[in-house]
């Protein structure tokens, strides 16, 4: 079993129990008549929004008669390996509502779609861009600093780390590029970064011109994860001001992915927007 954050193991998990009493044809109320249980807390578990204790998962397995040791141990392994703390862990009061979630989705994800309307995307910022984009929005002085560039940085390792094979597409408003974001010398290498980052063969930077007009995600940002297990566990997560949402229903997935082929079609060629981008680049003094 591969190495995984331990919400990619419950996700998963949740997957496989779901398929098992979805097999079986016993509903969520008849499993919880028979194990003098909550049905909602099933629900919530099969939604892997909470955990479930191994004797729990047993008393499951044993319900839906699953026999075979290796299916059974393999499951048993998922519940235990779910309760494990990741690495932001330590970071978690310092995180956004659901971002935590976020995190530990991304860690597992195959692709990651990031389309950005103000910013650069924080898997994508320098230190020093970060540090100025945190002192602008931290309006109430809430934000540990330190702290929140690690996180990002740490995220950022994922995409050049030996054996992780995540892809990043990335569409940024050309706002995002004319935006000054700390001092010319921040911004100037901000883009640079960009550039390097884009040179990678598993990140994909666009621009979505001015030129561009009205398009489908005028709403806002939005990030989109898909999974190397199933394209059914995929998600669309929206960060707020103070929170952030995880959208995991088929139709709202959906939605935010025909948002995605609309802009990345509508955006300049990975060529071309590196083109922009050195150009603005270069108009940044020291």
């Amino acid at each position: 079993m591969r190495n995984s954050s331990p919400l990619a193991q419950r996700r998963r998990l949740a997957q496989e129990l779901r398929r098992l009493r979805s097999g079986h044809g016993i509903s969520l109320e008849e499993v919880a008549r028979e194990l003098e249980c909550d049905s909602s807390w099933l629900s919530r578990v099969e939604r892997a929004e909470r955990g479930i204790r191994p004797k729990d998962v047993k008393s499951l397995l044993d319900l839906y008669r699953v026999t075979d040791s290796a299916q059974r141990e393999e499951l048993l392994e998922l519940s235990r390996r779910a309760g494990t703390r990741d690495w932001w862990h330590r970071f978690r009061k310092g995180l956004k509502p659901k971002f935590e979630v976020y995190l530990g989705l991304e860690a597992e994800a195959s692709t990651i779609r990031s389309y950005q309307t103000q910013v650069v995307p924080g898997i994508l910022q320098t230190p020093d861009y970060a540090q100025a984009v945190i002192a602008a929005t931290d309006v109430d002085g809430v934000v540990d600093t330190e702290q929140t560039i690690k996180v990002r940085q740490t995220r950022q390792e994922m995409l050049t780390k030996e054996g992780r094979s995540v892809q990043l597409f990335v569409v940024l408003d050309e706002a995002v590029l004319l935006r000054q974001v700390g001092s010319e010398r921040t911004m100037r290498g901000q883009l640079r970064h960009l550039l390097e980052m884009a040179r990678l063969p598993n990140v994909v930077v666009q621009v979505l011109p001015f030129a561009a007009g009205a398009h489908a995600a005028m709403a806002g940002a939005f990030d989109l994860l898909e999974f190397p297990e199933s394209a059914e566990l995929g998600v669309a997560y929206v960060e707020q001001a103070t929170s952030g949402l995880v959208l995991q229903s088929e139709r709202e997935v959906r939605r935010y992915t025909l948002m995605w082929g609309n802009i990345a079609g509508r955006a300049l060629s990975p060529q071309d927007s590196a083109d922009l981008i050195e150009s603005l680049s270069c108009t940044q003094t020291s």
